[in-house]
Parts: structure tokens; sequence; C-alpha cells
């Protein structure tokens, strides 16, 4: 897996304005219902031009280190994701958004965008669901705390399914404010010291979204953080299979509006959403946002 090192902290001027983390096994052998949308959506990025681009990386992604799945997730948690034939994938989803985030805090990039072929924002210290194994920005968070020393974290999850697994591994951390979308019904844990959660109802369109990420980014603002996720799924638009009613150009307005007040050290992470069509719309118009 990719390493760093403290010196590469210390650069000034980040390289490039975007990272791209990506790997064909997403959509040879990722989750069923997540992996027919990765390789249109990364065509998509080719159709546009965007990988092209003077200042846009483009990373394969490698796995992640097995022994940093241990540190986040118990035994028996291990054991049952290998048994379910989704271990392999799940490590790779992880190492890529590990991966982003290094290009990121160690001055590669502005700005990166992870794809996945196995969630992680269900996948708790000792449990999984809906499509999610590993927890790929808990194991970044721990990996990035250790090898480049950041240490204050924040995390905007807009998938509009409650992001439990998150919650229960990194919401009573006193260094991360987890700010979690969802349709109205709550999982897991909801204390801890920098917890917000905001519910929408399943018919919620562009303007009631846009009104909730007003609030998450200005508790965003408020918060001391290093670096700031933004676990990216595209299941809340209209024609996927999630709640909220969001159109084809929510997903531009919410970038453009999130670079506005953050313009570097914010990555991106592909979580929820099968719908190909939607997954080159919004992915697409994300990229291009964090591109220029």
């Amino acid at each position: 897996m990719v390493g760093a090192t403290d010196n590469a902290a210390e650069r000034d001027e980040p390289r490039f304005k975007l990272a791209i983390v990506y790997h064909p096994d997403f959509a040879a052998y990722g989750y069923p219902a997540l992996r027919d949308r990765v390789a249109p959506a990364f065509a998509e990025l080719e159709e546009r031009g965007l990988l092209a681009m003077g200042r846009v990386e483009v990373l394969q992604a490698e796995p992640a280190d097995v022994k940093l799945a241990e540190r986040v997730h118990s035994p028996s948690h291990i054991h049952a994701v290998i048994n379910s034939g989704y271990y392999d994938i799940a490590l790779l989803s992880a190492g890529s958004v590990i991966q982003g985030a290094v290009e990121v805090t160690a001055g590669g990039a502005e700005s990166s965008f992870s794809f996945v072929g196995a969630a992680g924002h269900h996948a708790s210290c000792d449990g999984f669901w809906g499509f999610c194994y590993l927890n790929d920005v808990a194991m970044a968070i721990a990996y990035l705390r250790e090898v480049i020393h950041v240490k204050r974290f924040a995390i905007v999850d807009i998938d509009p399914h409650f992001g439990d697994g998150t919650r229960d591994i990194l919401g009573p951390d006193p260094e991360v404010l987890h700010v979690n979308f969802h349709s109205g019904y709550a999982m897991g844990g909801q204390d801890g010291p920098n917890n917000l959660d905001i519910a929408l109802p399943h018919q919620a369109d562009d303007g009631r979204f846009m009104a909730g990420v007003e609030d998450a980014l200005r508790a965003v603002r408020e918060f001391d953080h290093d670096l700031l996720f933004v676990i990216f799924g595209h299941d809340n638009h209209r024609d996927d299979y999630g709640a909220f009613e969001l159109s084809d150009g929510a997903y531009a307005v919410f970038a453009r509006r999130v670079k506005e007040l953050f313009p570097c050290r914010v990555c991106y992470v592909l979580s929820g959403g099968a719908n190909p069509r939607v997954a080159r719309r919004a992915i697409g118009d994300v990229v291009e946002v964090l591109a220029n």
C-alpha cells in the first residue's frame, strides 16, 4: 500500500488539484448492487476530458494493510467478512480511500475522489450490512494519525442511509466531527461530543437537501479540523434506490458549495448508489468541480 513520510507533509504547494483513485477490479469484483456504476462513471470522466487535465492525477488503488483492518474491526468481524467473499475487494476499497487521503494530507493534491467496490459506512467495529464490509474512512483516519500525524477530522455523510458503522467507531472520538444525513430512521449510537444528525424526509428535493448542507457545513466551519471526508452516496437521487428525490443537477451545486468553503484538504469517498446513468452524471459533475 502507498506510504507517506513526515517530510511529504511539509510540501507547500500541492502538485495536483485532484487525485482520483480507481481500480478496474471495483467493476469486476465489487458488490453486485454497486459495481455496475463504476466503469460507466470512470468512462464519463474520460469522455469529459477530465483525466487528461494537467493537474488531475489518476492513481491505481492498492489494498489496505490487513493489520489496519484488524486495528479497526474485531476478529469476529474480520472472520465474517472473509467468509462473505468480499474481503479482498473491501481491502482494495479501503486502500483507495487511504491513498486519496494520503495524497491530500501529504501535499500531493488539493482534494481527492476515491472509487470503491464495496462501501464502508455501515461497517462497525463488530458488524456490517448494506454492501459495507470494512469501514474505509475509519481505517484511513487510523492510518493518517499514525503515519502523517494529523489528528482532527470532519466527516459529512450525504448517503441517505444512516452511517451507523462510522458512528459506532468514530462517534465517541473527541477529535472527529460526524455529520450524518439520513432519511429519518436513526440507527446505532446517537451520543458523542461532535455528532450531528440531519434527518430529511424521504421526498426531500434539492432545496431541502441544500438547506441541510448549509447546516452541515456550518458545523464543519466551527470544527477545527485537519481534513474533511465527504461520504458521497448518489443513492439519494430520485432515480436511484435510496431516499430523497435529488435531481441530476444537485451534485454540482453541492460540490461547488463545499469547494467554496473548503477549497482544499477534502476527500470524497464513493458510497451508495447503483444506477449507472445517475453515477455518470453525479460523479462526473463532482469531479469536474474538483478538477477546475
